[in-house]
């Protein structure tokens, strides 16, 4: 599957799959999904759920990410490490739903 995004980046992107979880303000997850591509400054987050989508502004971004030891084909683990992000847009990529959020800083 391709994604189709405009071309106005700062930072270089790489297209990588890792679980997302969206998280509120108050600390609730209000949806999962996966990345379709990450940088330094964004990501897209790619997701099937419908609802929780009217979301605008910041949340949480709990990304599980393959540690060292899983990368070197050892057991697979992972680490989560959260995110503070801003959404930017929302759109509709085939069946799924892109989210496209600007990365803050850590969480």
């Amino acid at each position: 599957m391709s994604v189709r995004t405009s071309d106005r980046r700062r930072n270089l992107r790489s297209a990588v799959s890792l679980p997302v979880a969206v998280i509120d303000r108050r600390g609730r997850v209000r949806l999962r999904g996966r990345t379709a591509d990450i940088s330094e400054g964004g990501l897209m987050l790619l997701t099937e759920a419908r609802s929780g989508l009217q979301m605008r502004g910041r949340v949480l971004l709990e990304i599980s990410m393959p540690t060292a030891r899983a990368s070197a084909g050892r057991e697979s683990r992972t680490r989560r490490t959260v995110f503070a992000g801003r959404i930017l847009r929302v759109e509709e990529i085939g069946q799924l739903v892109g989210l496209a959020i600007e990365l803050l800083g850590p969480g």
